[in-house]
């Protein structure tokens, strides 16, 4: 799994959409650098450095003749929708809802579909990591390790995101997918234009109730599908509880096919004829796991791997 740290900057903080600038820096899974660019977009409005607030001067590093003659967000899209959308990489940002906004508001703009993926917050990381009560801003992160660079270059902010998520896997000896399941991550998602932030679960909802949130955003999802063939029915289907809760792509693309073939969600294993789970684990699941092996050998239901349904199911 390769990272990619992406930051946002925009010519006019009055205008979300007015993007003049997306740095991009990616590196291989020992957080060594593959590649570091910005890519300059035109943004098409007037430029206002001092942001949202009076008298707050914010140096963004612009060439205003380079920006007049880049291409504008619209003819950069797929390069940019291409790269975030990759599933070969792990994709992050420092107060990253801020610059998933700021895509939408550009999608929007240019009446572009939204860009749909998946990412976390290195800020919301480190500050769990480093157990402080706030979050920190990318300039003193940068300070207390020991990094320098050029604030508010969206090249240069990347760059200092990904060495922010070093950091944190050195000096934890976590991977960062172990960091996230410590601190009860759940991963931010853009889907339809509609933002759901990465936050920590930990102290905010039981895990009885993340689980039940899960499965009413199934349900929800599941009434929108419509049935093509009735290959399962009367078939009901049981997901691993790690499964329900990822929201990855690929859980909704289990319920669509589930649902176009004539088949039925249901939480209760009792009531299913098919398990289907996902590649990774957790506790939540150890117990379940048990009761499914002896319904198997049972010849009660058939356990499947999410991605071998899918291919099962090419409609």
């Amino acid at each position: 799994m390769k990272y990619l740290a992406f930051d946002i900057e925009a010519a006019n903080g009055f205008q979300p959409s007015s993007i003049c600038s997306i740095g991009i820096v990616i590196a291989d899974e020992q957080f060594n650098i593959v590649s570091r660019q910005n890519i300059w977009i035109n943004p098409k409005t007037k430029y206002n450095l001092n942001g949202t607030r009076l008298n707050v001067g914010i140096d963004l590093h612009l060439d205003k003749k380079l920006l007049d003659n880049s291409p504008d967000f619209k003819q950069t899209y797929e390069l940019i929708s291409g790269m975030l959308t990759d599933r070969q990489y792990c994709v992050f940002g420092h107060a990253v809802d801020a610059d998933v906004r700021m895509l939408n508001a550009a999608c929007a703009r240019y009446k572009l579909p939204c860009i749909e993926f998946d990412f976390f917050d290195s800020q919301l990381l480190y500050k769990l990591f480093k157990e402080e009560k706030e979050v920190k801003s990318l300039h003193k992160i940068a300070a207390d390790i020991g990094v320098e660079f050029a604030e508010h270059n969206s090249e240069e902010d990347a760059y200092a995101t990904m060495l922010t998520l070093k950091y944190l896997v050195e000096a934890s000896g976590c991977s960062p997918q172990e960091l996230l399941e410590k601190y009860r991550i759940r991963i931010g998602t853009n889907r339809n234009f509609e933002l759901s932030r990465p936050v920590s679960l930990n102290g905010q909802v039981s895990k009885k109730r993340v689980t039940q949130i899960a499965w009413e955003k199934i349900r929800k999802y599941a009434a929108t599908v419509k049935k093509q063939n009735n290959k399962y029915k009367d078939k009901s289907f049981c997901l691993s509880r790690t499964f329900e809760i990822s929201n990855e792509p690929l859980l909704y693309q289990v319920v669509q096919a589930i649902v176009q073939n004539g088949g039925r969600y249901t939480t209760k294993l009792a009531k299913c004829d098919y398990y289907v789970y996902y590649n990774k684990s957790s506790e939540q699941d150890a117990s379940r796991e048990k009761r499914v092996e002896e319904l198997v050998g049972q010849g009660l239901i058939v356990k499947i791997s999410a991605e071998q349904f899918i291919k099962d199911n090419l409609l």
